[in-house]
């Protein structure tokens, strides 16, 4: 009996010693598993890429457009709303412009009809749009479209209209789903500031080093990026750079010289007005640097043409070739106007008398 305890107990042990052994290999494979995914996450977080910060892709957004009611019984009224909001984090730079469209307006009984003088808040003077077809646009001075400050807890500028409409005399059993649209114009500015270090070819021998290229747009539907991720070797008074520009806002742009209209033309769609800046000087051709060519700074304010959202900007940066290692602060404004849009449907039904 005593012999089979012993037996018994020094199986135990043994069983005990083999399962911290176990234990301790699960823990060593464990602890190689955590060792190997911290090298993978560390290599993939230093790596030289391109990083984009502080961006994002709003400006002013329609923020509701739509009937008080789905559906609504023929010649009956019903209230249209629209809510603008500036999200962004600029002010707008000038006069915002509404359209709405999209079904006959008019004093007649087969047709959709305005019960009063719509009710738009803010109004400039130069407002165009007819109280009774809602034809032209509705302008909106851009001093009520100041941007939010989050740090305050203040929302950016808000636009509302609204008007009262009849719906359309129907034929018996009928029953006709309409559609309204709305288009907002409005002129607005992104600025992208980018750090770029260019070095000596002797420098970048001995340091052997790179650093990444950080862009930090504001707040707007159109964006700006410095393409490229390392050190700019100096070969003279200038270096070439790419930017890239993105339409990230979901609607379309325009140049700011372009009018806004209800349907502007395709030719005019996807174009941005572009400049830089280099150390607070524009790159216009006609300015001089302390550095670079004497004979002025090369032009890169141009207008570019977006194509399925994107466009290229090349451009050449003045820079002192005789420093060995040298910062560049470049600044980038596109400037646009920027259209957005938005549908309001409804159902009308026919009721007898």
């Amino acid at each position: 009996m005593e012999y089979n305890q012993k037996v018994y107990i020094g199986g135990i042990i043994k069983l005990l010693l083999l399962a911290g052994d176990i234990m301790s290999l699960n823990i060593r494979k464990m602890f190689v598993y955590v060792m190997v995914f911290m090298t993978v996450f560390v290599l993939g977080c230093t790596g030289s890429g391109n990083m984009t910060s502080g961006a994002s892709d709003v400006g002013v957004v329609i923020t509701e457009f739509m009937f008080d009611t789905p559906a609504v019984y023929h010649k009956d009224q019903v209230n249209l709303w629209l809510v603008l909001e500036n999200q962004g984090a600029k002010q707008v730079a000038g006069d915002t412009s509404v359209f709405i469209y999209g079904q006959t307006i008019s004093t007649t009984n087969k047709s959709w009809q305005v019960f009063g003088v719509p009710s738009l808040e803010p109004k400039t003077e130069d407002s165009n749009m007819d109280s009774v077809t809602l034809e032209g646009s509705w302008k909106i001075p851009n001093y009520d479209f100041l941007p939010p400050q989050p740090d305050m807890g203040v929302p950016g500028g808000v636009a509302t209209f609204e008007a009262t409409m009849v719906a359309p005399e129907l034929e018996q059993g009928e029953s006709t789903q309409y559609t309204f649209y709305t288009r907002v114009c409005y002129p607005y500015e992104t600025s992208m500031l980018s750090t770029v270090t260019s070095s000596s070819r002797q420098e970048m021998r001995i340091q052997q080093d790179t650093s990444a290229v950080e862009n930090v747009n504001t707040a707007g539907p159109i964006h700006v990026n410095l393409a490229g991720q390392q050190n700019i070797v100096a070969r003279g008074s200038t270096i070439p750079v790419i930017f890239t520009i993105t339409d990230v806002g979901g609607g379309f742009s325009t140049s700011m010289g372009t009018v806004c209209a209800s349907t502007p033309s395709s030719m005019d769609r996807g174009k941005v007005d572009v400049k830089i800046e280099v150390e607070g000087v524009i790159l216009d051709g006609s300015n001089t640097m302390p550095y670079g060519d004497a004979n002025g700074t090369p032009n890169c304010n141009k207008t570019v043409k977006l194509i399925n959202g994107q466009a290229e900007m090349r451009c050449s940066i003045p820079v002192d070739p005789n420093q060995p290692t040298r910062e560049y602060h470049i600044r980038a404004v596109a400037e646009y106007k920027y259209y957005v849009g938005s549908d309001a449907p409804i159902t009308v039904d026919y009721i007898s008398d």
